[in-house]
């Protein structure tokens, strides 16, 4: 059985997370099918911007470690899987929203912060809860770590301390807090003017940002200079056409 929707909402591609029963957690299967929905959207068109959000009343409340069972392979292609996804996030070239209905936590919460755009309903709670479970978020990590100052970002890991959507918009980890019921319709619309520019334009300078993380000043000038031409050709392209 499927674990991701997706759906369609004029130009933009819904992605639902569909394991309601487990809080949504990002297992093997599961991280293998936002991978490819994602990277289908990109290659679509069609598809202008991406929406991604959960099924029933949680967002994702992180990756489904447990069921990658206990081998040492098992874990090792579920760590391989979830990195595969925010791969693929950083790779779509169109803009992402997170349609934050309900608690994300952990990976989920990383999943959130990887987006471009978060609305988030106004009763979630986000954070980092990982040590509570005598874990640490080793995989949210990654994406999290420039996302939060250093003290903040231990101080919810050390305390498993979660953030109301409030707190989580007063940091900028989301853009905006609305009422559950509306979240997913206010997420749908911010992709939509998101993705009401040029295309190609969008998608150069998308790829450009990650593209540039971890590169020195000269690689990322470098960088830059060649987006910016390829932006100039497709807008004299777009033009004349």
């Amino acid at each position: 059985m499927a674990q991701i929707e997706v759906a369609r909402r004029g130009r933009v591609m819904v992605l639902t997370l569909d394991r309601p029963g487990q809080g949504n957690r990002v297992g093997t299967q599961m991280a293998g099918e936002l991978a490819a929905a994602l990277d289908a959207a990109r290659r679509d068109a069609a598809v202008g911007a991406c929406v991604l959000t959960g099924r029933g009343d949680v967002f994702c409340l992180g990756g489904d470690y447990e069921g990658a069972g206990p081998t040492t392979a098992g874990r090792a292609e579920f760590g391989r899987a979830f990195a595969a996804v925010n791969e693929a996030m950083a790779r779509l070239g169109k803009p992402l929203v997170a349609a934050v209905n309900g608690d994300a936590h952990a990976g989920g919460f990383s999943i959130v912060v990887a987006c471009d755009l978060a609305i988030a309903a106004a009763d979630a709670t986000l954070g980092l809860p990982e040590a509570a479970n005598g874990l640490f978020p080793f995989l949210a990590l990654a994406v999290v770590r420039d996302a939060l100052p250093r003290k903040l970002l231990f101080d919810i890991v050390y305390n498993a301390r979660l953030m109301d959507a409030e707190e989580a918009r007063s940091l900028h980890l989301v853009n905006a807090v609305a009422p559950r019921a509306v979240v997913l319709d206010a997420a749908v619309e911010a992709a939509g003017r998101a993705c009401g520019h040029d295309p190609d334009v969008l998608m150069l300078g998308r790829d450009l940002y990650y593209g540039m993380r971890g590169a020195g000043p000269a690689e990322a000038l470098d960088q830059s200079r060649f987006a910016l031409a390829a932006a100039l050709a497709a807008r004299d392209r777009n033009r004349r056409g």
